[in-house]
């Protein structure tokens, strides 16, 4: 998912064109995609949008301005998909150090079960903007509130949806349609699908990421900053 405005960086450069460690951010998510062998690795961006050599290897779809919202470019990008693949990754085009393995993981997550979604997750300090992950004992997860909707007690929580998510693509197909907008914000959010699982009886995996800077989300210069730190330390 790619065709972010990034208006927080008072910028005309695409978000996901801003630079980490001297590359655009979406290189490093590309990288990590065929690394991690998603086959094929589907860009969704806006029309208009240039990212030159950096989707190289990628099949790029444009995201239609009249939808908003995660589970709206995940619906653009897997008309994209053929439809013998049986398992859809969703990655973020604004979180740059999220590394193969982990994709690789939440995707076992997945299969090692007869979960239909599998859902990252990291127990944060400080949650801030970041979806709540409601865990079960058994490691199962028992849904997801987005930051903007979420109560008090919601808020207190520290366990967030934090990268990659994975999905039979089946049911994907079919659940997607049903995603409506968040009352609050008007966007069709990825996450509900948790919750449209669970009220269909079907379960959810979690997978938990214990490398925190993997969990970076660059949507401000502090968070590029802060990535960019990262990648470096890393590098």
């Amino acid at each position: 998912m790619a065709a972010g405005q990034g208006t927080r960086f008072a910028s005309d450069v695409p978000k996901v064109m801003h630079q980490v460690a001297g590359r655009p951010m979406l290189a490093h998510v590309v990288d990590t995609g065929l690394a991690a062998g998603l086959e094929p690795l589907v860009v969704v961006i806006r029309a208009g949008m240039d990212v030159g050599s950096v989707a190289d290897g990628t099949v790029t779809v444009n995201q239609p301005p009249d939808g908003r919202g995660t589970a709206f470019a995940v619906e653009i990008g897997l008309s994209a998909v053929p439809g013998d693949v049986d398992t859809v990754v969703a990655l973020y085009g604004d979180s740059p150090l999220v590394r193969p393995a982990t994709v690789r993981g939440v995707i076992e997550a997945l299969r090692r079960t007869d979960a239909v979604a599998a859902i990252s997750w990291a127990d944060v300090s400080d949650p801030g903007a970041f979806g709540r992950v409601r865990l079960a004992a058994t490691g199962l997860v028992e849904g997801i509130v987005e930051s903007a909707d979420a109560s008090p007690e919601d808020l207190a929580i520290t366990t967030v949806n934090a990268g990659p998510a994975a999905f039979r693509a089946n049911w994907l197909r079919r659940a997607l349609p049903r995603v409506q907008p968040s009352p609050t914000s008007g966007e069709r959010y990825l996450t509900q699908l948790v919750d449209l699982a669970i009220e269909g009886g079907e379960l959810v995996a979690g997978y938990q990421i214990t490398d925190l800077d993997e969990t970076i989300g660059c949507d401000d210069l502090e968070r590029l900053e802060a990535a960019d730190a990262a990648f470096r330390r890393r590098a």
